[in-house]
């Protein structure tokens, strides 16, 4: 019995296999990094909510947005690059 797979199950050339198991791991670090990252800054402004701390809420959120946003700017955009890797169209 052969392994390799017939080009109906893997439709993917090698390059596009690689390209694909190299964006794959970075795709999961950013996703994981963003949720972490929100999940934070949402923690800290409801302690600082419950603590009636109003400059602490928004130094939580003046300090960690930009991490927030960048991540999930760049997580937005690997996306995208990932599903055109995966053989994704506009038309889809």
């Amino acid at each position: 019995m052969s392994e390799e797979k017939t080009p109906a199950e893997n439709p993917h050339g090698p390059a596009r296999r690689r390209a694909i198991a190299l964006m794959t791991p970075v795709f999961v670090v950013l996703l994981a990094s963003m949720l972490l990252v929100g999940t934070v800054l949402v923690l800290l402004q409801i302690a600082g909510l419950l603590i009636g701390n109003g400059p602490f809420v928004t130094g939580v959120a003046d300090a960690l947005n930009p991490w927030a946003f960048g991540i999930g700017g760049a997580l937005g955009i690997w996306t995208l690059l990932l599903s055109y890797a995966h053989g994704w169209k506009p038309a889809d």
